[in-house]
């Protein structure tokens, strides 16, 4: 029993003096954000730095929200997966079966949106205010074929996936982002228009520390591609438990991650060998993630501040993640 006693407090102290050291490097940043950590599926650090708002002095804390931009995509892929799992889509399927006034709809497959390697690019964004089938609509309309048979990033693939969504269930994307999320699997997000109304919001600033303003079409128009906030703890509890074959089984996960030829791009996921990353800018919200494959050690890093062309963020939390998995829990 001594012993144990012995090893568990070597264990505490390896993982204060972790923590102090990730607190350091983001207080050295100057940076705002909300910071997870999890080690060996231990969340060691959850909470903010910086302020959520500059004018009111308001600090960000772990209940703060934060856009997450392309990381939906990943949720996206995974009411996809749940429709494969169903039998209702083949990732084989031509687009065509959907939505056959897609350009070349009879050659792209669901795969290939899955890993953006179909070639559709949206031209043309609309600030009308809409519903979601009107922005849907408005999306399919202007897709355009722009790089077919290689890797092109683009949101309109999944502007595809969520029109294809619509024709196989006949619910709106909505219905089913929160049946599945909230319902099944009690993942909170917000929508925008609940968004800035909740006290944990925080403003989003650009590269030159200006907030952007209150656009609530840029955000809504983002249907499946960048329209929800979310906290750092229940974004770690989506990938934590996706990746462990919870919100979908491991087969469709191993399915919805196939990339493309010579590509690691899937389902809202980059694949850089010995573990995920995810990324996205909208509008000042710059959230970036590294994860290892089981989703046990993971970095999530909600930023309220765009640092894309410097890629501050971006590199701040490939060095936390590097730190982590180099300073493993022994017991």
């Amino acid at each position: 029993m001594k012993h144990l006693k012995l090893g568990i407090g070597i264990v505490v102290i390896i993982i204060v003096a972790l923590g102090a050291q990730i607190d350091q490097r983001v207080k050295e940043s100057h940076h705002s954000g909300t910071l997870l950590v999890a080690q060996d599926g231990k969340i060691i650090i959850n909470q903010g730095y910086g302020l959520a708002n500059k004018s009111a002095n308001t600090p960000t804390t772990a209940k703060s929200l934060y856009g997450i931009a392309s990381i939906q995509k990943n949720l996206t892929a995974m009411l996809v997966m749940q429709q494969v799992g169903a039998g209702k889509i083949h990732l084989t399927d031509k687009v065509s079966q959907y939505l056959p006034d897609l350009p070349d709809a009879d050659t792209v497959t669901v795969q290939q949106l899955l890993n953006m390697t179909a070639g559709y690019n949206q031209v043309g964004k609309t600030e009308d205010k809409l519903d979601e089938a009107g922005y849907v609509d408005f999306g399919l309309k202007h897709l355009t074929m722009d790089q077919r048979g290689a890797w092109y990033y683009s949101a309109g693939n999944y502007v595809a996936l969520v029109g294809i969504l619509r024709e196989v269930t006949g619910k709106s994307y909505d219905q089913l982002l929160d049946k599945t999320f909230k319902k099944q699997f009690a993942i909170a997000y917000t929508n925008y228009n609940e968004f800035v109304n909740s006290p944990d919001r925080v403003e989003n600033y650009g590269a030159d520390g200006n907030p952007y303003f209150d656009n609530p079409s840029i955000f809504n128009r983002e249907v499946g591609t960048g329209s929800i906030e979310m906290t750092t703890g229940n974004l770690y509890k989506l990938l934590h438990e996706e990746l462990a074959g919870k919100l979908i089984s491991k087969d469709l996960l191993q399915q919805m991650l196939v990339t493309g030829p010579n590509e690691n791009y899937a389902a809202g996921l980059y694949d850089d060998g010995n573990a995920y990353r995810l990324h996205g800018v909208l509008l000042g919200f710059e959230p970036s993630v590294k994860t290892t494959k089981d989703g046990k050690t993971m970095v999530i890093w909600l930023s309220n501040e765009n640092t894309a062309k410097t890629k501050e963020n971006y590199t701040m939390v490939n060095q936390i993640f590097d730190t982590v998995t180099g300073t493993p829990i022994t017991q």
